[in-house]
């Protein structure tokens, strides 16, 4: 029960501020930046935002990819994915930085315990990374489903349409948004470690940025290697670097909820490994810390 009211205080501090509500508005704006439609003639490649003012109704009214459903999937799928270790650093970054640099944590652990205060901030920040992410995918569905059209209002054959969607419509959104939630907590790893040696709320928001981008990119380029295998694609070879993406934490949803491959096992295992890693990291790092208390 201790612990419940200590983590029910941090999260007052994390999500009642003005960062929770930024992380979550420019969540909503970056899911607008996900690909909408495709033109074969041209290859090029439109955006959700720019789908609104480029296309008439009657175009989104035959094309089957601005169904708002379809749209609303998408929303993880643009710039999101880049910028996501800054978005998630802001709810926890400003109450546990000013918290660190007026010297309240000495007190506050006092009051505490240290485990509990350690273990209070990880699920702090854990949680408001996924509920900011969550709120902002929410608060773009919701657009989406009011500027397009529902899937219902297009004409698709029966045949053609359980081939196509072999999940209820209800079961894509609770997909889409669980995913989000997963994806969204996860990304705070990175900076809620660099907490743990640092103070500074612009090395903390911004480090994890350069560090994921590097580490996506370094994945990339090994799931390359898959396509250049001369006896053709090696799919196995692709699932398994999937697994240690940066971004794969938003497809555990989607793993648990159909049969678990190889692949799927490898994810499960690295995300938790990983978990675990900074959790241990954290606690370890803030025990050595001089102005921890006692």
């Amino acid at each position: 029960m201790k612990f419940l009211h200590t983590l029910r205080q941090d999260l007052n501090k994390t999500i009642i501020n003005l960062g929770f509500i930024g992380a979550a508005i420019m969540t909503a704006l970056l899911c607008f930046t996900a690909p909408a439609y495709m033109d074969n003639a041209t290859t090029k490649s439109y955006s959700v935002f720019e789908s609104i003012y480029t296309f008439d109704k009657k175009f989104v009214q035959s094309q089957m990819n601005f169904a708002s459903i379809n749209l609303f999937g998408n929303g993880l799928n643009g710039y999101i994915s880049m910028f996501i270790p800054i978005i998630v650093a802001f709810p926890f970054m400003v109450s546990f930085c000013a918290e660190r640099n007026n010297g309240l944590m000495r007190f506050t652990i006092s009051r505490t315990g240290k485990l509990r205060y350690y273990l209070s901030k990880f699920f702090a920040s854990f949680l408001s990374g996924g509920l900011a992410v969550l709120l902002g995918l929410m608060i773009y569905g919701i657009a989406v489903y009011i500027i397009f059209p529902p899937l219902s209002s297009y004409d698709i054959d029966p045949e053609l349409f359980e081939i196509l969607y072999t999940e209820s419509e209800g079961k894509r959104i609770w997909l889409t948004l669980s995913s989000g939630f997963i994806y969204g907590a996860f990304s705070t790893l990175p900076a809620f470690f660099l907490s743990s040696f640092c103070k500074n709320p612009y090395i903390i928001t911004c480090f994890p940025f350069m560090l994921v981008y590097v580490w996506n990119t370094v994945i990339q380029k090994l799931q390359f290697k898959a396509w250049e295998n001369p006896s053709g694609f090696n799919n196995d070879y692709y699932e398994k670097l999937t697994a240690f993406s940066p971004n794969s934490p938003m497809y555990i949803p989607t793993i648990l909820s159909n049969e678990l491959t190889t692949g799927g096992k490898y994810m499960l295992w690295f995300n938790g490994i990983y978990l675990a890693v900074i959790l241990v990291g954290f606690i370890l790092i803030m025990n050595l810390r001089t102005d921890r208390g006692n």
